[in-house]
């Protein structure tokens, strides 16, 4: 026989789901004597081997193993003061308190009674109270400890404390190991309470306030006692609290108490104890129940780690066969009484208001494969039998149940879906073809011959054009009008896979279409006459996490819910049809597992989940059927927490310091761990992050809780974090920290001023020294130059004074830039001709050297006279001297100058012979007159004078006497005025002039 078992029975952990954490789940050790939320929303558990704080993901250990700060190996309680301090009691060591300014441990040596802390409390007015296994003490917010006293008669001996409490009048409550163990400190002393004086020996092992101000205690194995005022009153629970010992009592916000056993937990609610007996804590004793700041139910137990009760989403039906077989289902519907049919592998349910009931129909389709539930417009329920029941109508009113099957004409027996098209008019598709069951009993199948290429039946759909839509498994779609088909869609078309699960039309009569390769969107076109022109396309690449979506279901605050091969997930509506249109990631997409209530092994490809009239959301698992009701789900209110856990630079773990970490130069790598706070679903939590200097703008939410930054440029990196819960709320303010990233001395802009400064102070200097260089080689080649110069100018000058030497001075100064011929016409101009007398004969016996010595001694004596006088040399001719006067300057008085230097010439030869070795005799000749002159050629060239002038003072010098001065007519003429005598005429026959008047000159 076959039975439905649901999860549980209505009860106050319905509400919930358990999730545990134990030593294979990343827990240090599986015995957790103390679990404490802190601000900073760890939650921090003692065991044996230390301080464990978790994050919802991650694990981390403290003690002084893993950091000399600590002094405790093992914990066994822990708390949080007012002012933020946490104290952390050690099995043996022991209390340490952890604080900003400074850890500092209290032990035996200082006053505490015993090593061994059991218990840990703060009262109204900040003493933290401390108890032991030796005793009580309490310390002072100014830092005293103090032992509290007892009331005379209650302590034979030594207590062992186990349990302090504060209640809201700010009275200490403190539970022992002892018999007649519960004492209330007022007056300045520890005392019983007398209202339990009727119990005798009684054992105390717990004890908490309720929201009214009860006192709930547990009695150990007596059962749970519960004091309000002066009345005492033993409660019967019918539980394990009646005969268990309870060892933590824990009152919720909403008034609800959880107690703590040594076999389990159990809670009250509305008046009714429930013993929770699932997951595996049935038999766990249970040393320590919080609620953290989300509502969560944390609990720590001997042996089974921690674990987590936290409010569902969803809550879950298993079906299961009395073998305890899962059992799938495949399709829900809900007819207009609001009654839901679910079709299973194994038959038909139906519930009403999520309880089963019972039905005609669930008992004829029992252990029948059913693959759809359709319900028609007057209230009937279609079922596809996926076996020889074939299509199965039932009619509620009558209870009368039809089928059809192969042997009425259906196309095949396993029926995969149907549709009422019209009244009494029924389109069922099977695996072998589509079957239309028309009002008047007759059947009309569709198979391949009738275009049907595909004849594997999917799904059906009615469009708002009265155009059926045939879904296949691998063939597309196919439209059919009045029983034809009128068109086939493919993936040659558009679409995205030709496997297709659901076709179903929004609001505004957009199509989507699930097939096995995403989603297809189309919008509204004329289907009973063309095809569609264009898909918008949804899959992996839009980011919803797979390509294969079995089914779209729209809920009521404009999310769409999707099923998978990943199970559940939703998104907001407008950003999936963004997504559609624009191709960009979805941002809001939320996947669901078993920690949101889901305890199933997941969907099923072809099955049919519902929105129901109530806005619930039925969902089809593989195990049963999943419920979600908005209405009892609430958002998560509080804001997660982030926090950076640990920087590692270089792969070195460093401790920052105020928020603040210095990197050395040449730093290449910076990762930073971070986390976000929120135990409603810590697995979605997502973080966004952004480094200034580096980063312009946030990361896009990711899952990621490490990055890491490489080679970041000199100057301060502000890192900023922030977390994004479940529910995509935003932690209040991004947790932050600041990199200073040291420069290398050459990342400093004050080494680059200076550098430029060097820079351009040494090519200054370089141009100083180039200049320096410059002007002492331009000093060089100046000197060089003027050296130079004054050669040339002496070289010029010599070669000047040979010119001139050579050349009357308007001669040279007219050649020296230029050599050229010079030829010049002069009217009246003096010639002088003289001679050495008998030249040959006197020169003979000496040597050449000697005649020219002798030459150049008279001649210079000459030339140095000429010069003086204002006569020009023209010439040498051997032993003759040529001279002139009146070129090439004219001059009036040119004859009498040259007369006067001839009578020199004269007294210069009787000054050379009065010491010369070889004496002279010479004659002279002169005459005046028109003569040319000028410089011919341009080598050897020298300053000529001729003309017949010149012709007739040659011969004048011929025709003179030795020492004697012969002129013509010419020179008597020009010098008649003058002082100078002449001889009387004197008639020379002058060759080629004849007969000539000459005079000699009397001196």
């Amino acid at each position: 026989m076959l039975t439905a078992v649901l999860s549980a029975q209505q009860s106050f952990f319905d509400n919930y789901v358990y999730q545990n954490w134990n030593s294979f789940g990343g827990l240090t050790g599986t015995t957790t004597t103390d679990i404490y939320q802190t601000t900073d929303g760890y939650i921090n558990i003692g065991t044996y081997e230390g301080l464990v704080r978790f994050d919802g993901v991650e694990f981390k250990t403290f003690n002084k193993q893993h950091n000399k700060n600590y002094t405790f190996s093992s914990v066994r309680v822990v708390l949080e003061d007012s002012k933020g301090n946490i104290w952390i009691g050690s099995n043996d060591e022991g209390l340490q308190k952890i604080s900003q300014n400074g850890n500092k441990t209290y032990t035996m040596e200082n006053g505490l009674p015993n090593n061994s802390v059991r218990a840990i409390v703060e009262d109204k007015i900040g003493n933290i109270w401390i108890g032991t296994a030796a005793g009580v003490v309490y310390l002072t917010p100014s830092g005293h400890m103090i032992t509290p006293q007892f009331e005379a008669g209650t302590v034979s001996k030594g207590i062992i404390a186990t349990t302090l409490y504060c209640d809201t009048a700010g009275r200490v409550w403190l539970v022992t190991a002892n018999d007649r163990g519960l004492f209330m400190y007022s007056g300045g002393l520890f005392r019983n309470r007398p209202e339990l004086e009727r119990f005798g020996n009684y054992f105390v092992s717990a004890i908490a306030q309720d929201l009214k101000g009860d006192f709930w205690v547990g009695l150990g194995e007596e059962g749970i006692l519960k004091i309000r005022g002066d009345s005492v009153e033993i409660q019967k629970t019918g539980t394990i609290l009646d005969s268990i010992s309870t060892c933590s009592i824990y009152v919720l916000k909403d008034g609800s108490l959880l107690f703590g056993t040594d076999k389990g937990l159990v809670a009250y609610n509305n008046g009714a104890y429930t013993h929770y007996t699932k997951s595996g804590i049935g038999e766990v004793k249970i040393n320590k129940i919080i609620s953290d700041r989300e509502g969560n139910v944390w609990i720590a137990t001997e042996h089974s780690g921690i674990g987590k009760f936290k409010h569902g989403k969803f809550k879950m039906t298993k079906l299961l066969t009395e073998k305890q077989t899962p059992i799938a289902s495949n399709a829900i519907a809900e007819d207009r009484e609001g009654i839901v049919w679910v079709g299973t592998n194994e038959g038909v349910y139906a519930y009403q208001g999520e309880k089963e009931i019972s039905s005609p129909l669930c008992t004829y389709t029992k252990g029948i494969r059913i693959r759809h539930i359709a319900v028609t417009k007057d209230d009937q329920i279609l079922v596809s039998c996926y076996s020889k029941r074939g299509q199965v109508l039932f009619n509620k009113k009558t209870g009368k149940i039809k089928s059809w099957t192969v042997d009425n004409g259906l196309a095949g027996n396993k029926v995969r879906v149907a549709m009422e098209n019209a009244p009494g008019e029924y389109y069922v598709g099977t695996t072998t073809g589509l079957s239309i069951i028309h009002s008047d009993g007759t059947i009309k199948n569709l198979k391949q011959l009738d275009g049907l290429q595909n004849e594997y039946i999917m799904c059906i759909h009615k469009d708002n054009n009265d155009v059926v839509w045939i879904g296949t498994d691998g063939g597309g779609i196919y439209l059919m009008r009045n029983e034809v088909i009128i068109a086939n869609i493919s993936s040659e078309d558009g679409l995205s896979g030709n496997v297709i699960f659901k076709i179903t039309q929004d609001k505004e009569k957009v199509y989507w279409i699930c097939t096995g390769g995403g989603v297809s969107r189309c919008y509204s076109f004329d289907s009973a006459h063309v095809k569609p022109n264009s898909f918008e396309t949804i899959n992996m690449d839009n980011g919803i996490g797979t390509n294969s979506v079995f089914q779209l279901i729209p809920d009521d605050q404009d999310n769409i819910w999707y099923t998978s091969n990943y199970g559940i997930a939703v998104v907001k509506s407008n950003d999936l049809i963004e997504s559609a249109q624009t191709g960009r990631p979805v941002t809001t997409v939320q996947f669901y597992s078993r920690d949101d209530g889901l305890d199933s092994d997941g969907t099923t490809s072809t099955a049919l989940s519902i929105r129901d009239r109530h806005g619930r959301l039925w969902f089809t698992m593989v195990d049963g059927f999943a419920i979600y009701d908005p209405s009892k789900y609430r958002e998560n209110p509080v804001l997660p927490l982030v926090h950076i856990e640990s920087v590692r630079v270089d792969n070195v773990e460093i401790e920052p310091t105020e928020n603040e970490i210095k990197l050395k130069p040449g730093t290449k790598r910076v990762d930073i761990k971070y986390t976000g706070i929120s135990f409603d679903a810590p697995e979605r939590i997502q973080f966004s992050h952004r480094l200034t200097n580096f980063e312009d703008d946030y990361s896009e939410p990711n899952l990621g809780r490490v990055v890491s930054y490489t080679n970041l440029s000199p100057g301060k990196h502000t890192f900023l974090v922030n977390a994004i819960n479940g529910d995509g709320l935003k932690s209040v303010q991004a947790e932050q920290m600041l990199f200073v990233q040291k420069p290398y001395y050459y990342q400093v802009p004050a080494f680059w001023i200076i550098l430029t400064f060097l820079i351009f102070a040494l090519l200054i200097l370089i141009f100083y020294l180039k200049q320096r260089q410059i002007k002492k080689e331009n000093a060089r080649l100046e000197q060089m130059v003027n050296e130079r110069t004054k050669e040339l100018a002496h070289e010029k000058d010599k070669s000047d004074s040979l010119l001139r030497s050579i050349l009357p001075d308007k001669i040279a100064d007219e050649l020296r830039d230029d050599i050229h011929a010079i030829a010049e016409n002069f009217s009246d101009a003096t010639i002088l001709f003289s001679d050495i007398v008998e030249f040959t004969k006197t020169s003979s016996g000496h040597t050449a050297d000697e005649i020219v010595n002798a030459l150049n001694d008279l001649f210079s004596r000459f030339d140095e006279r000429a010069k003086q006088m204002g006569v020009e040399k023209i010439k040498t001719i051997g032993d003759a001297y040529m001279a002139a006067c009146g070129i090439p300057s004219p001059c009036e008085n040119h004859a009498k100058i040259m007369i006067d230097f001839a009578k020199g010439m004269y007294q210069d030869l009787e000054e050379y012979n009065k010491t010369a070795n070889i004496k002279f005799v010479i004659r002279i000749g002169v005459n005046c007159g028109p003569v040319n002159a000028g410089v011919i050629g341009k080598t050897k060239f020298i300053y000529d004078v001729w003309g017949n002038t010149v012709n007739v003072a040659s011969r004048m010098e011929t025709a003179c006497g030795p020492g004697r001065i012969r002129v013509t007519e010419e020179i008597k003429q020009h010098l008649q005025n003058t002082d100078i005598k002449f001889s009387d005429p004197i008639e020379c026959n002058i060759k080629g002039k004849g007969l000539m008047t000459t005079y000699d000159i009397e001196y």
